[in-house]
């Protein structure tokens, strides 16, 4: 019984994996030019930014006309994706554009998944298939989206794991975090706090190397225009542009509920002390290292206000460390409730898209924007259950 049912497990996550597959596909023959479906998914701002990275143009993404006006090549309607990411991000995009934006598409989504799940699978071991049925609606956005999520999923769990290993090396996928480094926080605490001076030094020299590269490949001159994006990013946060409902963090749910831009910063800036004084509590504590681990994967979620549904792949890997300990401490219905919670923490936005996708573009802008961040709701809530869960002992 217990092989038949190991078996069937491991069928279980290979058909997961296969409709996972069949699905970047489904989407790379649909997309197979930049805004081929009437609008603009983030993989499309990834290849128009690699196309201006080759021609000596990347300074442009940066510059919100410049931008706008580019993206609006493809588009017969009003919208714009602004470009915030820091340039070393800038030097990967550079390769997309070698190839069509289809297969392009196929090739980043479909190897970054890939790894992304293997390495899941050596955190979850035996709780492979809970683990990803947990996280199926983020991995639907990810890949619908064409998102870098799962590529910064895989280097949380490459860290988590060499840290595991006690290995200086976890410095490397961490310093490589600085293509989206607000997701990296957390880890950098944790290695902070329990003194890794030697994975330390090697994030700052990795973090180090690809600012050079960027600066090298596309001039000084990326560094300022960098900086006017973020504070453009800033003024466009504060007046609603961004996708509110798609955002489970803090400042998100504030602000959609009606406070001020300037309260929501300051609950989310608020949320970004507790959740590092988290991390110091795990680590002081003493706690096992997969659990402390599984806080500052948690708590790198709580750190900037811009954090979206697609972005849960790293919640995902804090999950992989403790299901184990979940599923030993929990009821039928404490699971149920995990897994309810955790949908909607990262599918609240795909509900919501999906309720709207009947009106026009203009009509279901103005409605999304309505909406509150039940998905930050949620992913607080999620955190409450698994701390009440883990301060119990393990069944027998």
């Amino acid at each position: 019984m217990m092989g038949q049912s190991k078996i069937l497990r491991q069928a279980i996550v290979a058909l997961v994996v296969l409709l996972l597959g069949g699905l970047i596909v489904q989407f790379a023959l649909a997309n197979p030019t930049v805004g081929a479906s009437g609008n603009l998914v983030d993989f499309d701002a990834f290849y128009i930014v690699g196309q201006l990275a080759t021609e000596g143009r990347a300074a442009e993404a940066y510059d919100p006309a410049l931008m706008s006006a580019i993206q609006q090549q493809w588009l017969d309607h009003d919208g714009f994706m602004p470009w915030t990411y820091p340039p070393p991000f800038d030097l990967l995009t550079a390769a997309l554009p070698l190839l069509p934006r289809g297969l392009s598409y196929a090739l980043f989504i479909g190897l970054t998944l890939a790894v992304y799940l293997a390495l899941l699978a050596r955190l979850a071991g035996s709780s492979m298939m809970e683990l990803l049925i947990a996280l199926l609606p983020t991995l639907f956005v990810a890949i619908a989206s064409g998102q870098n999520s799962f590529l910064t999923g895989a280097l949380m769990a490459g860290c988590a794991l060499l840290t595991l290993a006690n290995r200086a090396g976890a410095g490397l996928p961490l310093g490589l975090l600085a293509i989206k480094p607000h997701l990296g926080i957390g880890l950098g605490l944790h290695a902070l706090f329990t003194r890794r001076w030697g994975a330390l030094g090697i994030a700052l020299g990795v973090a180090l190397v690809l600012s050079a590269a960027a600066t090298l490949v596309m001039g000084p001159g990326i560094w300022p225009a960098f900086r006017g994006a973020i504070r453009a990013a800033g003024e466009l946060l504060a007046v609603d542009f961004y996708p509110i409902f798609r955002m489970p963090s803090v400042y998100a749910l504030l602000f959609s509920l009606g406070l001020p831009a300037g309260a929501a910063l300051a609950g989310q800036f608020l949320s970004a002390l507790l959740a590092s004084a988290a991390v110091a509590f795990a680590v002081l504590r003493h706690w096992p290292p997969r659990w402390s681990l599984a806080v500052a994967c948690f708590s790198s979620a709580l750190m900037s206000p811009y954090f979206y549904d697609y972005d849960m792949t790293i919640v995902g890997v804090g999950v992989a460390l403790i299901v184990g300990d979940l599923l030993a401490r929990s009821t039928l219905g404490e699971r149920r409730l995990l897994l309810v919670l955790g949908w909607t923490a990262g599918g609240w936005g795909l509900a919501c898209e999906i309720a709207t996708n009947g009106l026009d573009w203009e009509a279901r802008t103005a409605l999304t924007q309505a909406l509150p961040s039940m998905g930050a709701v949620a992913y607080l809530l999620l955190l409450a259950l698994i701390a009440r869960i883990l301060s119990r002992p393990a069944a027998a």
